[in-house]
């Protein structure tokens, strides 16, 4: 299939060339052969063997769109000694090639969401669906993890909407969120900001409930920033929590060596003082109230 006539010097014969674009180049098959005889051949896409390999070669060339394990040239042709340096540089195994998909074949091909989507049960996540496959009647989305980074959750976003039944015909560009889970009791409107989306998650995800609870009844713009510092915990009742902070602040040790008995205590009456002015709860189940610093 392939040639050697001397020194560097390869050729394909007529039966490469005719079905070449009907297949992958095979790393073993052509092992030997040095990248720059692919120049005659452009628009090719760069196959790695993970999503990580592809990732840290592309980070040092230019123009290059990653999709997957998949590298593809911006202006359809590559610097191959800028290649083959970056696959030295990030020492990783040199791609395969194949000619590109075009959009309108890959919007055709089934949707690969077990790459990214998030199967987490408890995890806060995101529903993300293209609007231009909603308007044209299909559903197309992705459940993603809230809790990653902003650029990440933009990332799986964009992923998404490349697969697109649409992108063949019209840009795939808008996006909205149409369902999310596990964020026990937070409303999330369809355009929320994925940077405050990311913020929250992470805050309910360290702070379980408590901060659900806070949000949910108090939140506002400042609600991200002095949470940790309200949040007083979760007790029985407004009473108890007076009893818990005398007993931290040693008041009841005095009282008893006073031999005051703590039975002889209004504690509705000195909680009923404490929440007017200096806290507040959230009374949210039997014998489950959570307190917070005004």
């Amino acid at each position: 299939m392939v040639k050697q006539i001397t020194g560097d010097r390869y050729l394909f014969n007529q039966s490469d060339r005719t079905h070449i674009s009907d297949h992958l180049f095979s790393t073993r098959r052509y092992a030997n052969i040095p990248l720059r005889i692919f120049k005659r051949y452009p628009n090719m896409q760069l196959v790695f063997n993970s999503e990580v390999e592809a990732f840290v070669v592309a980070e040092q060339l230019y123009n290059v769109q990653q999709v997957g394990k998949i590298l593809i040239p911006a202006d359809k042709t590559i610097d191959y000694q800028a290649l083959e340096l970056a696959v030295k540089l990030a020492q990783v195994n040199f791609p395969t090639f194949s000619f590109p998909i075009v959009s309108s074949l890959k919007c055709r091909l089934p949707f690969p969401r077990h790459e990214r989507e998030c199967s987490d049960e408890n995890t806060p996540k995101i529903y993300v669906a293209c609007l231009s496959a909603y308007n044209n009647g299909h559903l197309h989305g992705l459940w993603i993890d809230a809790t990653q980074d902003a650029d990440e959750i933009q990332e799986d976003i964009n992923w998404m909407l490349s697969w697109s039944p649409v992108a063949g015909d019209e840009p795939c560009e808008e996006w909205a969120i149409h369902d999310y889970e596990n964020w026990q009791g937070i409303q999330l409107n369809e355009c929320e900001n994925i940077e405050h989306i990311s913020e929250l998650a992470n805050l309910l995800e360290e702070h379980g409930k408590a901060f659900a609870v806070y949000y949910q009844y108090y939140g506002s713009d400042d609600s991200l920033e002095d949470f940790q510092d309200h949040y007083m915990g979760q007790l029985e009742d407004e009473e108890d929590f007076v009893y818990q902070m005398w007993d931290e602040c040693g008041t009841l040790k005095k009282l008893e060596e006073l031999g005051i008995n703590v039975c002889y205590i209004d504690w509705k009456a000195i909680a009923r003082d404490w929440f007017i002015s200096d806290f507040y709860s959230v009374e949210v189940g039997y014998k489950e109230t959570y307190v917070f610093s005004r």
